[in-house]
């Protein structure tokens, strides 16, 4: 048998950490999740623009409404302003502000967004930066909600630019989830005019809750493509199952299947995982990353961002850690 002494063990073991620690942050820092520790709802719609990235999330009852939030890192954000501050609220948008995503459509800032307008409707409704710049301020361009329904709410709008038709596209819910009594929730896609700022032609059915994690409900949309394959990632059920899921299809408006099991689903420090973004980060070793929301299993609260990298598997799905998300120091993803 070998012997080595414990001072040479304890001196392998602390050299060990140290290159790891260092392979970690050779580049950078690390981060630990969540980056951001307050509340941070269905983070939506982050791009880039320059080297700045934006995100916009729920806001619920308060006045001011949908926080925008600005990094250069993915992992370090500052609050600079609200897309709505309350003076500036779309007239027919009464409460209940949710799920917003902030766009560059044509050169400009659209924000999509969710309300509820004075008969109690779920409307969907989009604002325009009238400074060009992705800080606002905002105005309302219809006066009145993009998508309604006289009888069923609709939620969680998302937009998308199909280069490969040279078409933008709206994907939203349908909030069957909130009928009494309870009804599917199948997510849509839309072709949307910017010029005009309306939907036109037929919407298609994207995917439906037809799996047994899913629960009562499929929503928050978000489309990427890469290769032949349009991946939808959704989220699905209610917190503590909460989570996120992905189908893709070779067509943007049929044919999705899904991966069986959630891509991100709670661990012993997260729950309640999904809503996400999903976005590109130039010049970085990974292809994508993930912004999403979760509770603290311990202490629950409010909804704080999380991010993560996405990897892709030999047959062509998304991949994110061991599907939960990390809780140990992270690379900054460039």
């Amino acid at each position: 048998m070998l012997y080595v002494p414990l001072n040479r063990i304890i001196t392998f073991s602390l050299l060990g950490f140290l290159i790891a620690f260092y392979s970690c942050c050779v580049d950078g820092a690390s981060y630990i999740n969540p980056v951001v520790n307050d509340n941070c709802p269905d983070p939506g719609a982050i791009l880039t623009v320059g080297s700045k990235y934006y995100v916009v999330s729920t806001s619920g009852t308060d006045a001011d409404a949908f926080p925008i939030r600005v990094s250069s890192d993915l992992v370090n954000w500052t609050q600079i302003g609200y897309v709505f501050p309350q003076a500036q609220r779309p007239h027919w948008a009464v409460t209940d502000f949710w799920a917003p995503e902030i766009h560059m459509i044509n050169d400009k800032f659209f924000v999509f967004f969710a309300a509820r307008d004075a008969t109690g409707i779920l409307c969907v409704g989009v604002g325009i930066s009238s400074s060009g710049e992705a800080s606002g301020p905002y105005m309302d361009p219809l006066g009145a909600p993009l998508v309604r329904n006289a009888t069923m709410g609709n939620i969680d709008p998302s937009a998308y630019y199909d280069s490969a038709s040279n078409k933008y596209y709206l994907l939203y819910k349908e909030d069957g989830n909130g009928h009494n009594p309870m009804l599917p929730t199948p997510l849509w896609i839309q072709e949307f005019d910017f010029i005009t700022v309306s939907t036109r032609g037929p919407r298609f059915k994207l995917i439906g809750n037809d799996l047994p994690w899913e629960g009562a409900l499929v929503e928050a949309p978000w489309m990427v493509k890469r290769g032949s394959y349009y991946y939808l990632f959704y989220s699905a059920n209610y917190a503590p199952q909460y989570a996120v899921g992905v189908a893709r299809s070779t067509n943007i408006t049929s044919g999705f299947v899904k991966q069986q099991t959630p891509v991100i689903k709670s661990n012993s420090i997260f729950i309640g995982t999904g809503h996400c973004s999903v976005v590109n980060v130039p010049a970085s070793k990974d292809d994508l990353v993930i912004l999403y929301h979760s509770y603290y299993k311990q202490s629950g609260g409010s909804r704080v961002m999380l991010l993560d990298s996405v990897r892709w598997s030999d047959d062509g799905w998304p991949v994110v850690n061991d599907g939960t998300p990390s809780t140990t120091p992270q690379p900054y993803p460039f």
